[in-house]
């Protein structure tokens, strides 16, 4: 038999209104805090900052940055001459990027380094600087 002491036989016989899970308590941390997205002109001066950091560092990385300026100077030009894709760039919210970065790192793990920097470089570009830009101008 077991043998509880006094305080716990009480808590076990009659559940007290301590015990039970508040509602509202439960609920507080389903609601998404509010962020401020970074500005068109920071984040044009992050992705140049990196850029120029990067086409200094070594051949191989100005080779990635390269490529990647030029898929995103692609992407770009689809997207001003699409209707559709330019109102999915518009109207998309922070889980586009989001979901750039995860591609971004399935990319790493099933086709290598350079197509990966290269989806690196672009997905940054427009991250912080085609999004931001044509959002703010369509506001």
């Amino acid at each position: 038999m077991i043998l509880f002491k006094e305080e716990l036989k009480e808590l076990l016989k009659s559940p007290s209104k301590e015990n039970k899970p508040n509602n509202k308590s439960r609920f507080k941390y389903k609601k998404a805090p509010k962020v401020k997205p970074i500005s068109f002109t920071k984040g044009a001066l992050i992705f140049i900052g990196l850029s120029w950091f990067g086409m200094l560092l070594s051949a191989a990385i100005a080779t990635y940055i390269f490529i990647g300026i030029a898929t995103l100077a692609g992407l770009i030009a689809i997207a001003e001459n699409n209707t559709y894709i330019r109102h999915c760039i518009i109207k998309s919210n922070r889980l586009v990027d989001v979901l750039i970065f995860i591609l971004t790192i399935y990319s790493t793990l099933t086709l290598g380094v350079t197509i990966t920097a290269s989806l690196t470089i672009a997905g940054l570009g427009y991250s912080l600087v085609y999004a931001p830009w044509l959002r703010s101008r369509f506001k």
